[in-house]
């Protein structure tokens, strides 16, 4: 039948993500119009944990469209998407840690 319009919004703001990580991470800076001058956060790391973020909608918005997947199979891949989302948090997350 289509996409819902709550899964129109994920998916862009996954995309969204996609493109914050692959601009900071060619360019080895951070997108202008979201940061200013920031001590402690680096390019290639915010450009990893945004990709890592972008994980998530792409992995809710298609679990939950298609009824017919195995329900263990939805969750599992939702879960993996979590994970992935908290572990992109963490690394854009400023400050100073251990490479």
């Amino acid at each position: 039948m289509g996409l819902g319009a709550a899964q129109w919004i994920l998916l862009g703001a996954g995309c969204l993500n996609v493109a914050s990580g692959v601009y900071s991470l060619v360019t080895g800076r951070l997108p202008r119009l979201l940061f200013r001058r920031r001590a402690g956060l680096d390019p290639r790391r915010y450009g990893r944990g945004q990709l890592l973020m972008s994980v998530f909608p792409f992995a809710l918005g298609p679990s939950m469209g298609l009824m017919e997947m195995p329900y263990e199979l939805s969750v599992a891949v939702v879960l993996v998407g979590l994970g992935a989302f908290l572990a992109g948090t963490w690394l854009t997350w400023p400050g100073d840690r251990i490479p």
